[in-house]
């Protein structure tokens, strides 16, 4: 699969991310993230067990077909791998992409296990760039990846998933989120973040609904959720479009 060479203004993705909803800034570097997510790989899904429902109710509403082709941006430790593979089936394929080099070590033991490691492919790659020619995928699933994304680049990351997808193509998206109430508006969360990111695995909530209505994408929708009772999430999906 080769990469095109084609791309946006980029006085366009500027334009999207002033349309957007404010989210907080990202203040650590690309380099500092994946150093994080390396040394996090072998204790990551004991911390974030919680997310397990959300992660679950997610690839519902992707509803993975055999014979689909599929990308996993934020693949992380491959918690979603195995049913992905699983319901491609032999003929189908999927593409596991992360920026952690020991997340994709940890995720391609997971597979291994599962015995679906030749249906997986692994790519050590920034979702911003990746090397997949246009109308590639039939879904671009990612998990908890864009609330790492700094404010600026998510736009151009969601210009890319949509480059890669097919012209019926899905993209689906989970995240933090926030809401309304003064129990889930996170505005704690954003205050810890801005002192030490670290303390959240470097992870703040973004509200992507906008982003991806200002880039063109069609059907989309939203479906709000809290994580034990508790944490705000979100699961945001959209077809392609023109």
């Amino acid at each position: 699969m080769i990469r095109s060479s084609k791309a946006a203004n980029p006085n366009f993705f500027w334009i999207v991310t002033s349309m957007a909803s404010a989210d907080v800034r990202v203040s650590l570097s690309r380099k500092t993230i994946r150093t994080l997510y390396d040394s996090m790989s072998s204790i990551y899904d004991v911390f974030t067990r919680y997310e397990r429902g959300s992660l679950k109710r997610a690839l519902e509403i992707a509803e993975v077909r055999e014979d689909s082709v599929v990308l996993e941006a934020g693949s992380g430790t491959g918690r979603a791998l195995v049913e992905l593979a699983t319901k491609v089936g032999e003929s189908g394929a999927i593409y596991a992409l992360d920026i952690s080099e020991k997340m994709l070590k940890k995720a391609n033991g997971l597979v291994r296990r599962g015995n679906v490691a030749d249906l997986v492919s692994f790519i050590l790659s920034d979702a911003e760039s990746t090397p997949f020619s246009d109308g590639t995928f039939d879904l671009v699933f990612s998990s908890y990846m864009l609330d790492l994304i700094d404010t600026p680049a998510i736009p151009r990351v969601l210009f890319e998933f949509k480059r890669i997808l097919k012209t019926s193509g899905l993209l689906v998206l989970l995240g933090l989120s926030k809401g309304s109430k003064w129990y889930d508006n996170m505005k704690l969360h954003e205050w810890v973040y801005r002192r030490a990111p670290f303390l959240l695995g470097g992870c703040r909530p973004v509200l992507l609904t906008p982003y991806l209505q200002n880039l063109g994408f069609r059907d989309v929708s939203r479906e709000y959720m809290r994580a034990g009772h508790l944490t705000p999430m979100e699961i945001v999906w959209a077809r392609k479009g023109e």
